[in-house]
């Protein structure tokens, strides 16, 4: 693994945890698996406080462990995704906010923090025990806040950070929510095993039980052994994930807070959104709760998937508009629920490049479901049936407004309203289904200008139909994307010369430096000095063809050409070095202010600053907090790098433990 992503993962967990658990990181980081006992010599630290460490890192699943049977020693490995997520740890709070509600976005940052919770913990911690008076409905007079635990001489508390969940019912409800849209999942036996002993374990299984005889070689008896493999993985995903008839609390239900009738009204998590939508959360007054000894966790892999829609929404809204940028946006989140993950398993009929390639899809209907209602749809495209409201005049006393369709009004027609239905209320059932029909015509009407766009934005699920389905090539896309994240670094780092060079390279394969000249209509002493400059930095490559056997330079051809995967390997990895640089400098700049911080923090001057603080100590303060946000904002930009270049492909197995 490389030594920069090493380095950002121990500071990202020294800032997380403490020394201790940076230490211990480290020193698995570099010896690879080690049982507690080798670690405690490695790392040269007593081997009570490596238990300690391995016990919060195990905890917030920084480390994986395994143990080959019940008796044998137990061996402990990093986990790199895990560790890397530390710094992602805002967006996915950002993220579930967004769609899910502010008090949703609480919740997943408590459960961040504490790297996997128990329900009943998290009742215990919002002080929200089912059958209290706060669940009833009847505010207590103080906050239980639990003991802190102490982790390397830090208190780490357990109490959430912003206590906006105000029943027992409604924490019941977003979590049962998050669970349902992938953003938890639930925590077992085989969570913190690394994959490569699951895969073991996995072959074990399937030969005990299908091949006695353990012969799994050959053609034939390979794609058996690899069907039943990928079978039993799905059958284990199964298992592990959540259900509402298997994890719900058998020791009966749990009440709505001040409400004993009404089955029918319908809840809303503190502004819960969806795309603009308030989720509704269908649930009878007295819902199953969910057990209280379900263990959860955040997935970074779903969340992952929301990020990059994320990414792609605004680089459509860039390209074509707001409005498309937020039908784009509808399409791939109602597109999120049909696809594992970003690194899905694969299957061998999908390794056939002669296969038929098979699209993710989703309804027309099921997009303006996801898309908030609120967008206007008809003013960045004309002649999509757009309807417009006549002024309500004096005479009409409040009676319903005329509708006056453009398609008709276009070609002169115009409708004929009988008193009888101008009498009508505004909103019946013909008129709902042709504003939802009229809507679902501009939704396609955008999609198409995202399927024209040279990008391929999306495309109908079936080539040369009229299908009501559209789908997107995610492969195709995020191979754009990742090229367009390249070039913009070199043009960036040596200028546009060197991108016109390192596109003809990677276009037309490998050239002489003749031939990039004549390409590039440039001098080939300029071209030379170009490949070489390319050359230092290992992002152009030259292969040597000796014309004879002494192999003398000037009997030799050069043939230079540009490997993407080299590139973006190597990007990343100087991406992964200035994330690190830049989290250290955040210490060194605390300190050249930490006077006026260490005042500022003060209890009795904390959030009265503008009254305590003198002039210059204000100025100070603000500088300080400037400086702050810009190295923060700086590693986040940092880390949408890194999800371009390594996550959104879902091809890289850089990270894989």
């Amino acid at each position: 693994m490389a030594q920069n992503l090493v380095e950002l993962c121990a500071i990202l967990i020294e800032n997380h945890l403490g020394d201790l658990a940076a230490q211990i990181f480290t020193t698995l980081a570099a010896h690879g698996r080690l049982s507690a006992p080798t670690l405690a010599a490695h790392a040269k630290i007593p081997l009570i406080r490596t238990h300690t460490g391995l016990a919060t890192l195990l905890e917030e699943q920084l480390v994986l462990h395994h143990a080959a049977e019940e008796d044998a020693p137990t061996y402990y490995s990093v986990s790199w995704r895990n560790a890397y997520n530390l710094v992602r740890h805002i967006n996915v709070v950002s993220l579930v906010a967004e769609r899910h509600g502010e008090a949703a976005g609480q919740v997943v940052k408590n459960i961040l923090q504490l790297g996997h919770a128990r329900v009943g913990d998290l009742t215990d911690a919002y002080n929200l025990a089912p059958g209290s008076k706060r669940d009833s409905g009847v505010e207590t007079g103080a906050h239980h806040v639990p003991e802190a635990v102490m982790v390397n001489g830090a208190a780490k508390s357990y109490a959430p950070s912003n206590q906006r969940v105000t029943s027992a019912f409604e924490l019941h409800t977003i979590l049962r929510t998050l669970l349902r849209f992938g953003v938890l999942v639930k925590v077992g036996t085989r969570t913190l095993m690394p994959i490569a002993d699951l895969q073991e374990q996995l072959q074990e299984a399937v030969i005990v039980d299908q091949f006695p005889d353990r012969k799994v070689t050959g053609p034939k008896k390979a794609k058996e052994f690899a069907l039943a493999v990928n079978e039993l993985k799905r059958k284990w995903r199964r298992d592990d994930a959540f259900s509402d008839a298997t994890d719900a609390s058998s020791r009966g239900a749990i009440k709505r807070p001040g409400e004993q009738s009404n089955p029918n009204k319908r809840l809303k998590l503190n502004g819960n959104k969806l795309n603009g939508h308030v989720i509704d959360v269908d649930c009878e007054p007295s819902a199953s709760k969910l057990s209280l000894d379900l263990i959860v966790r955040v997935d970074f892999t779903r969340c992952s998937l929301g990020l990059r829609s994320q990414r792609l929404q605004r680089l459509a809204k860039r390209l074509l508009g707001s409005a498309t940028g937020a039908v784009y946006g509808a399409l791939l989140h109602a597109l999120e629920d049909k696809m594992c993950s970003v690194r899905g398993e694969s299957d061998e009929s999908a390794k056939d490049d002669d296969a038929e390639k098979i699209l993710p899809s989703s309804d027309l209907n099921q997009i303006a479901e996801m898309l908030d209602p609120n967008v206007d749809l008809g003013s960045s495209i004309r002649g999509v049936g757009t309807s417009k409201r006549l002024p309500n005049d004096a005479g009409t006393n409040g009676k319903r407004k005329h509708v006056v369709d453009n398609e008709f009004a276009e070609i002169g027609i115009k409708p004929e309203i009988s008193e009888s239905e101008d009498d009508e209320p505004t909103t019946n059932g013909l008129t709902s289904y042709r504003n939802h029909a009229n809507r679902v015509k501009m939704i396609e009407a955008h999609l198409l200008l995202l399927q024209e766009h040279p990008k391929g934005f999306c495309k109908r699920a079936r080539a040369g139909s009229t299908s009501t389905e559209w789908g997107v090539d995610f492969e195709t896309l995020t191979d754009a994307l990742i090229q367009a994240e390249l070039d913009t670094t070199i043009v960036a780092r040596f200028g546009t010369t060197h991108l016109r060079v390192v596109r003809l390279l990677r276009e037309r394969g490998k050239l002489e430096e003749k031939q990039v000249a004549s390409f590039a209509m440039t001098r080939i002493k300029d071209v030379r000095a170009v490949l070489t400059e390319l050359q230092s930095e290992s992002l152009a490559e030259a292969q040597e063809l000796p014309k004879d056997n002494q192999r003398q330079p000037s009997r030799t051809t050069y043939l230079w050409y540009f490997d993407p995967q080299r590139a973006q390997s190597l990007i990343l990895q100087q991406t992964y070095k200035a994330m690190a640089r830049t989290l250290q400098r955040i210490p060194v700049e605390r300190e050249r202010f930490r006077t006026i911080i260490e005042k500022a923090e003060r209890t009795d001057i904390k959030g009265q600053e503008q009254e305590k603080l003198e002039t210059h100590e204000r100025q100070l303060l603000r500088e300080w907090r400037e400086i702050e946000e810009r190295l923060l904002t700086q590693v986040s930009r940092l880390d949408e790098v890194v999800m371009i270049l390594r996550d959104c492909s879902g091809r890289d197995v850089s990270l894989a433990t």
